[in-house]
């Protein structure tokens, strides 16, 4: 039986599902793939450098780029193929796609989706030394945004003296589905990699936390819950729940200060496809390659969740109409992607959704809607004023940076005021004053 602790919290916006489409679709493998552009700095850093060569016969499965230093990853090919040479793919990083030096695969072979797994490693026994050693062999990142490197991950987790390790399952944006899908075809394999990073950070407690509605759909991971010291959390939904900020003060009671993060607060936040690819590579030595993708929106033909391998190009699933590209991420915070997007760890959805001819926004009417949503409890029209009057440091007194960046203030703003992306700007100038970097930068 699941736990059901119902915390909550002010503000926040019921939001329409727009899931029926791929809530109940099983996970299928992504066919046909013409090629594939593989990053080499796949969270936005130089982090790998190619070890072959053009023409050269590469398998599914192989390096084909290896780490430069102790602060990057190796790189595996998702397919077998014939690498074609280098090119570029945008990836990305915080609130914009970046690019990065890419390796070209054609004469693919056919993607065989998610492939039964055999345990070769007796994880359950391990030590955590030996778990973490296992770890960072694997070149695994996390799947979620900010992408980082899970052993950075693991070891900021560590510092902390009372750890709540928390894999957040409520994906509860509009349209997407696919931790939803690998927890529920997948789960037990989700749920060992959970333990396993467990193991990794020390942590005293393990939660997984889920979307009520779903419960039905998770029944038989009470058992593998229960055997691998796993607790079940049910939670109501209300965007934006998942938010790290708000499922941190939703399940502890604790309010994090501005500019600080969960980890700050004792609890170490995960998804459901980084545990997948922590089990499939410490127990099963199988490389991350790939991911669950949920395809849908409006302009979408073939919608569902796909196994995809990183690398595909964003724009190639989905017949372009008036030159749109597609979303990457969830409607409320993701990007428009570039013309060389591509699949990569944090690419959880790619959304076709139909172009907004919405009027010019006006004049903000003073109706308050942003503050009374607002999670954070900000005064958004305010730190609207403050953006268009160029007053920064008002901004700043006024918290801005307490924004969780969920976006519902542009949401139900009836001027169709771009509120989310302004407080945005307002994050970014502030941290490059206190840094004393540029606003920008040549890519």
């Amino acid at each position: 039986m699941f736990l059901r602790r119902y915390g909550t919290f002010t503000g926040g916006i019921d939001l329409p599902d727009e899931k029926n489409d791929t809530i109940s679709a099983p996970i299928e493998p992504w066919e046909p793939i013409e090629s594939l552009r593989i990053p080499l700095a796949p969270f936005g850093k130089i982090v790998a450098e190619p070890i072959v060569k053009a023409l050269d016969k590469v398998t599914a499965g192989q390096k084909i780029a290896a780490a430069v230093d102790d602060s990057g990853i190796d790189i595996f090919s998702p397919l077998s193929g014939k690498v074609a040479g280098l090119t570029v793919a945008s990836v990305p990083v915080g609130d914009s796609f970046v690019e990065s030096t890419a390796i070209e695969l054609t004469h693919l072979s056919k993607p065989a989706g998610i492939t039964p797994v055999r345990e070769k490693f007796l994880w359950l026994d391990a030590d955590t030394h030996t778990i973490c050693e296992r770890i960072a062999a694997g070149a695994l990142t996390t799947h979620r945004q900010p992408v980082m490197l899970l052993t950075d991950w693991i070891s900021k987790a560590r510092r902390t003296s009372y750890t709540t390790l928390i894999a957040n399952v409520m994906e509860n944006q509009p349209y997407v589905t696919a931790n939803h899908r690998l927890l529920a075809e997948h789960g037990v394999e989700v749920i060992r990699g959970l333990a396993i990073l467990g193991k990794a950070i020390g942590a005293d407690d393990i939660v997984l936390v889920v979307d009520q509605r779903r419960t039905g759909d998770y029944l038989e991971l009470v058992g593998p819950a229960q055997r691998y010291g796993v607790n079940l959390t049910a939670l109501v939904h209300k965007y934006p729940t998942g938010a790290d900020e708000i499922l941190t003060k939703v399940l502890t009671r604790q309010e994090l200060p501005p500019e600080s993060d969960a980890m700050d607060a004792g609890v170490a936040l995960i998804d459901a496809s980084t545990c997948f690819a922590v089990y499939r590579w410490v127990a099963c030595e199988i490389p991350p390659t790939g991911r669950v993708v949920t395809l849908s929106g409006e302009n979408c033909e073939r919608k569902g969740n796909f196994w995809i391998p990183f690398g595909v190009n964003c724009g190639e699933l989905f017949p372009s109409k008036n030159g749109q590209l597609p979303i990457h991420g969830g409607p409320m915070t993701g990007l428009r992607c570039s013309s060389d997007s591509v699949i990569t760890t944090s690419t959880d959805a790619v959304l076709a959704l139909e172009t907004d001819h919405a009027a010019a926004p006006s004049p903000c009417i003073r109706c308050g809607w942003c503050r009374d949503h607002c999670p954070a409890r900000l005064n958004v029209a305010e730190l609207n004023d403050a953006f268009e009057l160029g007053l920064i440091e008002h901004a700043r007194k006024a918290s801005v940076m307490a924004c969780v960046e969920c976006g519902v203030c542009s949401y139900v703003c009836p001027a169709r005021l771009p509120l989310a992306k302004r407080t945005k700007q307002l994050k970014r100038v502030i941290k490059a004053l206190e840094k004393r970097i540029p606003l920008f930068t040549k890519s």
